[in-house]
């Protein structure tokens, strides 16, 4: 195997932990410190390696109420918990620290202000109908349509008025093809663009750097929407495109006969992989590169990606 020595390694600024995982993460730390059991309602964010460190820690998810131990703080989720969990909660004198993201938490606002004050106007929530951040939000809106696909937007009937609320982590490109099928569903669209900026960024980022490089590599937890999406969106602008969970995923010879024909390598992740993670997977990517044999001969143009990656 013959590794390239001009192979160049660009990770994008904005990858890694956001506000509301950084916010949520130093509340159990803050907890953990001071000696208190924690506890946390639901998987806290979608990383195996995040949740594995809690567990290590005695941190852990509990799936219902039913798993309380009343001699731990509750931690809620970052996607938040449906509103008749938390009002059980609250009846129940449970001591609990809402971890909810505040923008997720910001879309619930918003649909039960909506389903409050406007009775003749039907609400829709794009998004996956599985993911707790939208079971979630439909609880205070029990009316509210999720829909996910531009078929079933098509499939849609017209309606005198429509509200709409976008999951956070969305493909902004998707949700902009949405708005433009509800558009001919009704003359009075209310739309309320909650995708948060930490996504928009990661996948403008990753839209201009993909196209750039030989091969991308996309760090996040497999059932994480917002490392999928950025997989997704990496892998139509570049078919060398990888989604891996950790840095011990890049272990594999399979995976390094396959970069070993790359001279350039892009990096992104998701808003729950730690930044330690891509540390690592930079560090393996520069190790190889020192110990890399002669140049092969594949004739690749040179590409510089600019100043909005690190190069590494």
């Amino acid at each position: 195997m013959i590794w390239l020595q001009s192979m160049k390694i660009y990770a994008a600024k904005e990858a890694g932990f956001c506000f509301g995982v950084k916010r949520a993460l130093e509340v159990i730390d803050r907890l953990h410190e001071l000696g208190h059991g924690v506890q946390v309602y639901g998987q806290l964010i979608h990383n195996r390696s995040v949740l594995d460190d809690l567990k290590a820690r005695g941190i852990d998810c509990i799936d219902s109420s039913k798993e309380l131990d009343a001699n731990k703080t509750l931690i809620i989720r970052t996607h938040g918990i449906p509103k008749e969990i938390e009002k059980t909660l609250k009846k129940n004198k449970v001591n609990y620290v809402d971890a909810t993201c505040p923008l997720v938490k910001k879309v619930h606002k918003i649909v039960e202000k909506i389903a409050s004050q406007n009775k003749n106007t039907q609400i829709l929530i794009i998004g996956d109908k599985n993911h707790p951040e939208i079971v979630a939000a439909k609880s205070y809106s029990p009316d509210a349509l999720i829909i996910n696909s531009q078929e079933e937007a098509h499939r849609l009937e017209n309606k005198d008025s429509i509200s709409v609320v976008a999951q956070t982590t969305m493909d902004a490109d998707f949700f902009e093809k949405i708005i433009s099928i509800l558009k001919g569903k009704t003359g009075n669209l209310h739309i309320h663009n909650t995708i948060c900026k930490a996504t928009k960024v990661r996948q403008e980022a990753i839209k201009k750097l993909a196209p750039q490089v030989d091969s991308v590599i996309v760090v996040g937890g497999k059932n994480s929407a917002n490392s999928k999406k950025l997989y997704n969106i990496a892998l139509q602008k570049n078919k060398n495109t990888f989604f891996i969970e950790k840095s011990s995923d890049l272990h594999h010879t399979d995976f390094i006969e396959k970069m070993s024909s790359f001279r350039s390598v892009g990096i992104t992740a998701g808003a729950s992989t730690p930044p330690g993670e891509i540390e690592k997977i930079e560090k393996l990517l520069r190790n190889l590169n020192i110990n890399a044999g002669k140049e092969t001969n594949h004739g690749r143009r040179k590409r510089n990606p600019g100043h909005e990656y690190r190069n590494q």
